[in-house]
């Protein structure tokens, strides 16, 4: 397997289909996990409602951006604007097939840096508590755990079960100067 990746913006009309099953394959797996390992089973992955989600995370709301590689994809991640110089990031998936190819990590610094260029001083993500590999990975970016924020859509009564993280762009950028 090549280890030719790419990363671009998924284009509205055009990826719709390929970031649709990505993100609802990611949610069913997690789903899948949640139930399995907490009991949780009100939450479901459904296409259409992924589908129509879609356009919260196009400009001017955020971004979707695609990993690719030898023409096939192999990884979606979105950011959109929770506040005027705050961005989350969501629904950043690796299907397992390319994991262990550092897509994750080159689809949360695509991101950072949008972020960082389009005005953001903090970046946020949540993350379920069984997601230990991204766990690692946005610790190794300079993100800190942190109290649920404004805006999550993570309902309260599922709070126990999710980790909560934010990034300092601004220190951060400061520490690499």
């Amino acid at each position: 397997m090549s280890d030719d990746v790419s990363i671009r913006t998924a284009l509205a009309g055009v990826d719709d289909d390929v970031v649709t099953d990505l993100i609802t394959e990611y949610l069913t797996w997690a789903l899948t996990r949640l139930r399995d390992e907490y009991g949780i089973t009100e939450l479901v992955a459904d296409p259409d409602e992924v589908r129509s989600s879609l356009v919260g995370l196009r400009p001017p709301a955020g971004e979707i951006v695609l990993a690719q590689t030898e023409g096939r994809p192999a990884g979606v991640a979105a950011m959109r604007w929770l506040a005027r110089d705050t961005a989350e990031i969501k629904r950043m998936y690796v299907p397992e097939r390319y994991r262990g190819r550092r897509i994750g990590a080159r689809l949360l610094d695509r991101l950072l840096a949008d972020a960082d260029a389009t005005g953001a001083r903090v970046v946020r993500l949540d993350s379920v508590r069984f997601m230990d590999d991204a766990r690692a990975l946005y610790l190794s970016r300079g993100f800190v755990e942190r109290s649920p924020y404004e805006g999550t859509e993570i309902p309260v009564h599922l709070h126990e079960y999710w980790r909560f993280f934010e990034l300092d762009l601004a220190s951060r950028n400061e520490a690499f100067v």
